[in-house]
């Protein structure tokens, strides 16, 4: 009998165990996918869910990492939920877009029909104005909040992480139920204890164990918050101004107060000969530029010297614009053209932003003959006044280094003539004559 009855218990175990296996092999679910047509499937025993949706969210394995099996949408996020998975959402987006201010506004409307709310700004002003916000939603509402906010401007980056905390859980859920059950018997012990010594070793042995329980339920808050509400850090950033400029030289043969303006890259010309040299200045940037300020130190040429052929200085220079000047001197084949411009950057205000240098240049390359022939008489007056002018300028500089030190030799000279005037009015007189012997020792000799 008791033989019989083992076997019909071990048959009935089989039974249950192999409809158990078929019911796994059955227990597969379709869902409807976010976008039209698409699907999610949902395994009733698996641990991860994962859909064929191009462009979606990355699926989440058992370690929270992406799956290799593709990317997963909105809907695929509630299939996972439904599995009963504790998982968390995050997103990091930078959206650039004209104004950071109107822009947190547009965000905070886009996702408060979907249970969002703002948990955090931080907005800066200025050239680099910059706007994050700290978003957090549902999590079934986590990819249609994403593609609302990520049209709010355009769309620079976005990153999207996903973290199963389900076995975090679990154990927290574990290592709290053991906690309770501790503290219960600690408190029975206490309430039974009659010993002082035992009293206090219980009540310090209670503290303990009910200092870690609260910890331990305090980080099953922190999770369950951060499973209940994904979260969303959204930065709106405007276009960072960029302003650059160009200058272009050029020369050709003569004066004609610029009209021949622009010349060409390269002039061969005789010393002394009259030649034009041209500078196009060109905005390249992004920004306008304001106070433009030009000059050749290769031909000794400031702005001031210069003529301007086209363009307007009064009117900041627009992105695209540009401005001829022209300069000219005589050619000298100890000179070269070296030019160099610098301008301040305004903002669609025409508030100055920073000063820019020219980012690029090509310069006009001159070949100039020297004169070989004999000098005639203007040439030698000429020669004869620079001379003078560099003896002059040599003067100048040794009289500048000299002069501080002045006062040396004409203390020297005081002193000497003071000491000169404190000697004797006899030192330079012959010595006296010893005085004459008595005249009883002259009588005695």
């Amino acid at each position: 009998m008791k033989t019989s009855l083992r076997l019909l218990i071990g048959l009935l175990a089989l039974t249950v165990l192999a409809a158990a296996c078929t019911g796994d092999d059955e227990g597969e679910t379709t869902m409807p996918g976010f976008y039209p047509g698409e699907t999610a499937t949902t395994a009733a025993a698996a641990t991860t869910t994962m859909a064929g949706t191009p462009g979606g969210l990355p699926a989440t394995g058992e370690d929270g990492g992406e799956s290799a099996g593709g990317d997963t949408d909105s809907q695929a996020i509630i299939a996972v939920l439904q599995t009963g998975r504790s998982i968390i959402y995050t997103a990091n987006l930078t959206v650039e877009v004209d104004d950071v201010i109107a822009a947190g506004e547009q965000a905070l409307t886009a996702v408060q029909g979907l249970g969002g709310a703002l948990y955090g700004q931080e907005t800066t002003s200025g050239p680099e104005a910059r706007s994050v916000l700290t978003i957090k939603v549902p999590p079934e509402n986590f990819a249609e909040a994403l593609r609302r906010l990520a049209g709010i401007g355009r769309l620079v980056s976005q990153s999207v992480f996903t973290d199963d905390v389900t076995e975090r859980v679990v154990d927290l859920d574990s290592q709290i139920a053991t906690a309770e059950t501790s503290v219960e018997r600690l408190r029975a012990l206490l309430a039974a204890a009659t010993g002082m010594e035992d009293i206090v070793s219980l009540e310090r042995e209670l503290m303990q164990r009910e200092t870690d329980l609260e910890l331990l339920r305090g980080q099953l808050r922190t999770l369950e918050d951060q499973v209940a509400l994904a979260t969303i850090v959204l930065s709106l950033a405007e276009p960072y101004p960029e302003p650059a400029v160009e200058l272009v030289g050029t020369a050709y043969r003569g004066h004609d107060d610029g009209a021949g303006c622009p010349g060409g890259v390269k002039l061969a010309i005789d010393e002394g000969e009259p030649f034009t040299a041209c500078y196009e200045v060109k905005s390249t940037g992004d920004t306008p530029l304001g106070v433009i300020d030009l000059y050749d130190s290769g031909l000794d040429a400031q702005l001031e010297d210069l003529i301007l052929v086209a363009g307007d200085l009064d009117i900041p220079l627009p992105p695209g614009g540009h401005l001829i000047f022209a300069f000219e001197p005589e050619a000298d084949p100890d000179r070269w053209s070296d030019p160099w411009v610098q301008a301040t950057a305004l903002d669609p205000n025409g508030n100055p932003l920073w000063l820019t240098e020219v980012t690029n240049v090509e310069r006009a390359e001159l070949q100039v003959a020297r004169d070989d022939s004999l000098p005639g008489f203007v040439d030698v007056l000429q020669g004869a006044w620079h001379a003078l002018q560099k003896l002059g300028g040599i003067i100048v500089v040794v009289g500048a280094a000299v002069l501080p030190f002045l006062w040396i030799p004409a203390l020297a000279i005081a002193v000497w003539w003071w000491l000169r005037r404190r000697r004797p009015a006899t030192a330079g007189a012959p010595a006296p004559e010893p005085p004459a012997p008595p005249i009883d020792e002259r009588m005695d000799s």
